[in-house]
């Protein structure tokens, strides 16, 4: 059986589980509910926990660190690539294939820059594409290195997306960046705020599952 790693209390209705990237499960709970009720709705949960767990599992199978060497697989945009160092003048995709020279510079760092190059590009067209259909606009836009979130809103309505987003698919992108853009009027994450995000992706959860369960594609470059 798999128990909780923690129990979260708050003043929430319901109980909720969450299995994280690392296969941790997380229990929400609201503060009347007693241990006793809780493990037994983890028992009766365990057919759910245990396929969460194994779909986290299959993943860190799958995607392991990034060594810039050649075979290495990398995401981009949703699709894998297979990376090969060789002797070419700057970073490209031909095919199935993201060529980066190995001549010119420490490999590693000329992926990243190119990855955040486009990541800068995609993003800004994403949001500039949402915001005109949400009505609403940010101050600024940042691409960040962040490894803990995948975007941010600050209280300026600055907008922070990690160039990592850049290995996700554009769905994928386009949820966060609804996400992003939806703080500018609903600082929390209120009834409102959801509506928001729903109103212009109706499938967001969908999208909001998969960042949930392949948080750890973060930590492979």
């Amino acid at each position: 059986m798999i128990e909780p790693k923690q129990i979260i209390r708050s003043g929430r209705k319901t109980i909720a589980l969450v299995v994280n990237s690392f296969g941790d499960l997380i229990v929400r709970a609201p503060h009347i509910v007693s241990n006793v009720e809780i493990m037994n709705f983890v028992t009766k949960k365990q057919g759910w926990i245990k396929k969460k767990a194994k779909s986290i599992s299959i993943f860190d199978e799958e995607y392991t660190p990034i060594t810039m060497a050649t075979g290495d697989t990398l995401l981009f945009l949703g699709d894998n690539y297979s990376i090969e160092v060789s002797d070419v003048e700057c970073v490209f995709i031909d095919g199935k294939i993201i060529f980066v020279p190995d001549s010119l510079g420490d490999p590693r760092e000329m992926l990243v820059r190119w990855l955040k190059e486009q990541a800068l590009t995609i993003i800004n067209e994403r949001v500039d594409r949402f915001s005109k259909l949400m009505g609403v606009f940010p101050s600024a836009l940042k691409i960040t290195d962040a490894k803990a979130r995948w975007g941010s809103c600050g209280q300026n309505n600055n907008l922070n997306f990690a160039w990592r987003l850049i290995m996700c698919h554009i769905s994928v992108i386009d949820y966060v960046v609804v996400h992003e853009l939806s703080h500018i009027d609903f600082k929390n994450h209120n009834k409102q705020f959801w509506i928001r995000v729903k109103t212009t992706l109706p499938q967001y959860q969908e999208e909001q599952n998969w960042l949930n369960i392949n948080k750890k594609l973060m930590q492979t470059i």
